[in-house]
């Protein structure tokens, strides 16, 4: 029996550790922190291991000895623990903590798009919160406002229409970071967004299929952006020239941008960006999956992903194709909402504010998962051993089928049977006017990743 260490604890953690066992029946994975909500014999929780510690891992590792140990955490992986890992001798597979600062400080990132080609938003930074709000009102078109560093709700980006609603921006974050002020204003881009994916080995690459992520908290599209309340796999607009066009302008030129400047990098990296009238442009660089992301795109994966590993450190990615199953994936987040609406009192719930955890959650085992999948974020065991929350994004409701009407009537049929007080979600992941239908955008077998033929059909 190989095993396996999984650094992370969201829905896209969970996702990953299924990655590994379903393609492997020979593999168990440990799951840290994960959640004891968990009850799998090949998923095992390490609730003593923390993003924040690493000498947690590995007193973890002293007990447990591994194959080698995934970390897909940002938390993580910005203080180093891939590096630290490695350095007491264990195969770790994640991006160095220099590398990682692509994702932890926004102008970093714009600055490394700028100086690899990168196609991406006029931008600038700034320490100030005068001269960038001089900056605002000499700007001939509308700007997003984004907080440099991470944010634990993926809230630290303010989509503006006006130059009054940005210098609004700009004051809230003055006064919530107070000296630390640092922020990038960037230009608004107009388009549809779309998520790249790709598995790196420090030398070569492998696409995965892409997917569309609904970020504003509310239907149509409409609040803040969040974490992320739902995905689609493959994206609606995902085809053979978009998918070469994906891998010309942005992968290849981030892979060789890594190179350049000899940063470590294993693992998962998550371009996001958006389909633009002129063109593809990158929002940003993520140093792992994307988290809804990754529960609509990695049950679709067959091929051996441990063996896709070990591939990775050989740095022999090149010679490896991704097998899927060309169905369609929609994934929606059930989220901690506000347990009594009607008391002035009580939570707004997340993202809006504080939440109240500890609400008992029943239905999960209810209906057979042929279409449906669960994937657990902030979950628990209870005192009585049942579920509970215990954070904002509580799990993601994954269905699959044929066409995209398929794959949202299983996700929504099995979120009928789940409930929990303040349990709130969208009721619109997946609906489109047009009426997309994704069936077969597909191919389900991608070339390898050095390969000249393009991808899909």
């Amino acid at each position: 029996m190989t095993h396996i260490l999984v650094v992370d604890g969201t829905g896209r953690g969970h996702a990953i550790c299924d990655l590994f066992i379903r393609t492997n029946p020979a593999v168990t994975v440990y799951y840290g922190p994960g959640t004891d909500a968990l009850e799998h014999d090949r998923i095992v929780p390490a609730p003593q291991i923390r993003f924040d510690d690493p000498a947690t891992a590995l007193d973890f590792l002293a007990a447990h000895p591994v194959e080698f140990v995934f970390v897909s955490n940002i938390d993580a992986l910005s203080l180093g623990y891939a590096d630290i890992l490695a350095e007491h001798g264990h195969k770790v597979i994640g991006p160095s903590r220099a590398a990682a600062q692509l994702e932890a400080s926004k102008e970093r990132g714009k600055n490394f798009c700028r100086d690899h080609g990168l196609p991406t938003a006029q931008y600038a930074a700034f320490t100030d919160p005068a001269a960038a709000k001089a900056y605002i009102q000499d700007l001939p078109y509308a700007c997003v406002v984004k907080t440099d560093g991470l944010t634990p709700d993926g809230d630290g980006s303010v989509v503006c229409d006006t130059a009054a609603e940005a210098t609004a921006a700009v004051e809230a974050f003055a006064a919530a970071q107070g000296e630390g002020f640092q922020i990038v204003i960037e230009e608004r881009l107009y388009g549809r967004e779309i998520s790249v994916f790709a598995l790196l080995d420090g030398a070569d690459y492998l696409l995965f299929p892409t997917a569309l992520d609904f970020k504003r908290t509310l239907e149509g599209d409409t609040g803040k952006n969040c974490d992320g309340m739902g995905s689609l796999a493959p994206h609606p607009q995902a085809s053979p020239a978009l998918l070469e066009q994906i891998r010309r302008d942005l992968v290849e030129p981030l892979v060789a941008g890594l190179k350049a400047e000899s940063l470590a990098y294993t693992g998962f990296v998550y371009i996001g960006a958006m389909l633009t009238a002129d063109g593809l442009r990158v929002i940003e660089i993520n140093t792992r999956f994307g988290d809804s992301e990754a529960e609509a795109v990695l049950p679709g994966v067959h091929s051996d992903f441990t063996e896709l590993c070990r591939a990775v450190l050989r740095q022999d990615l090149g010679n490896s194709l991704l097998i899927t199953d060309e169905l369609v994936r929609c994934s929606v987040a059930l989220t901690q909402g506000c347990v009594d609406p009607t008391d002035p009192q009580a939570a707004p719930g997340w993202p809006f504010g504080a939440f109240a955890p500890d609400q008992p959650v029943l239905g999960l085992a209810q209906l057979p998962l042929e279409q449906t999948r669960l994937f657990y974020a902030n979950l628990r065991a209870g005192a009585d051993g049942h579920p509970v929350t215990c954070g904002g994004r509580v799990l993601h409701v994954v269905g699959s089928g044929s066409t995209l009407a398929e794959a949202r009537a299983q996700a929504y049929r099995r979120i009928d049977a789940i409930s929990f007080p303040g349990m709130r979600y969208r009721t619109d992941i997946g609906s489109f006017p047009e009426q997309l239908d994704l069936a077969h955008t597909w191919t389900g077998r991608l070339q390898p990743a050095n390969a000249a033929a393009p991808l899909g059909r």
